[in-house]
């Protein structure tokens, strides 16, 4: 009898067909990842994007209008420091504290410090000023501060209105009961600076500025710009017996000078007052002449653009 051969043809497709459904099996587990890492993929991206909307979110809030910027400094400053905006920062303060403090930056920069400031201190008018309080800051290189009795006469000379920054004449005059009565004045110096007058300060309509009014009586300290020879001179000067310095107020534009001969009750006759009339005609026309000259001047320096102002004079030498 003759064997029968195997069913090679079923056994290759049986074979082919769990091929078949291995291979579908294996790309459709590979197509649910890739459609699971997809989704998985834009939750990831949802979140973070909701995240970074979150941390973005700007909560709006109202600023409390009993509030307003204060200034404080940001570090400590010495005194006699100019102020820069680097020494400050502004911070919200309640409005009914610290009313006199600093609001705003551009109206401090470049002013200076008056006394020792902590950090965290507001800047207020007492600790921060536009000039320095200090004498030694207003005197010119090479000169020297000397304060003087001046004699005070019912608020002085001037009539109270001489103030620092002035320039005045000085005037000293020496008396003698020897005998007779005589009475000497010379104008000693010219065109002096004031640096300080004390008294108390009023304010009126009709003068610019700031007037010492000190009351009458002994005579007053007046702190004077000088070369250090004119100190030495007028610390001489001050030693001497019924001796006393008188100061008269000059214009802001006159810087000139003159030669005045001194004024001595031995040189004029009381009873004939001619002489003394002549020596005050020839001084009236003096004046007359300088202002002339300064007007003259002044429309010169209009017509070139130029200011006005003088420019400070040099005190002479003694």
């Amino acid at each position: 009898m003759k064997k029968k051969s195997p069913p090679w043809a079923f056994i290759a497709a049986g074979i082919i067909f769990f091929i078949g459904v291995f291979a579908l099996l294996a790309y459709t587990r590979e197509q649910q990842k890739e459609k699971d890492d997809a989704v998985a993929a834009a939750n990831a991206a949802a979140a973070q994007a909701l995240a970074d909307a979150k941390a973005k979110q700007v909560t709006v809030q109202e600023t409390p209008t009993n509030l307003r910027p204060v200034l404080y400094a940001t570090q400590p400053v010495e005194p006699g420091a100019r102020i820069s905006a680097a020494f400050f920062e502004k911070k919200l303060t309640p409005t009914d504290i610290l009313p006199d403090a600093y609001t705003d930056s551009s109206d401090i920069v470049g002013w200076f410090a008056i006394r020792k400031i902590e950090k965290g201190d507001p800047l207020t008018p007492r600790n921060i000023g536009k000039s320095l309080p200090y004498m030694s800051q207003r005197i010119s290189p090479g000169m020297r501060a000397v304060a003087l009795p001046i004699f005070n006469a019912q608020v002085n000379d001037t009539g109270g209105f001489v103030v620092d920054g002035d320039r005045v004449d000085l005037l000293y005059t020496v008396s003698s009961q020897d005998g007779k009565y005589e009475i000497n004045i010379q104008t000693i110096m010219q065109n002096l600076n004031v640096l300080y007058v004390p008294g108390p300060q009023i304010k009126t309509e009709k003068t610019d500025g700031v007037n010492p009014a000190p009351a009458p009586g002994g005579p007053i300290s007046i702190t004077f710009e000088v070369t250090p020879e004119q100190a030495q001179a007028l610390i001489y000067l001050s030693q001497a017996k019924n001796a006393q310095f008188s100061m008269i107020l000059r214009a802001r534009k006159d810087d000139s000078e003159i030669k005045v001969k001194p004024f001595a009750i031995a040189d004029y006759d009381l009873n004939n007052m001619s002489k003394v009339q002549r020596t005050v005609d020839k001084s009236v026309q003096r004046v007359k002449d300088l202002a002339a000259e300064i007007e003259a001047k002044e429309k010169a320096n209009s017509a070139q653009g130029t200011t006005n102002e003088t420019t400070t004079p040099t005190p002479p030498s003694p």
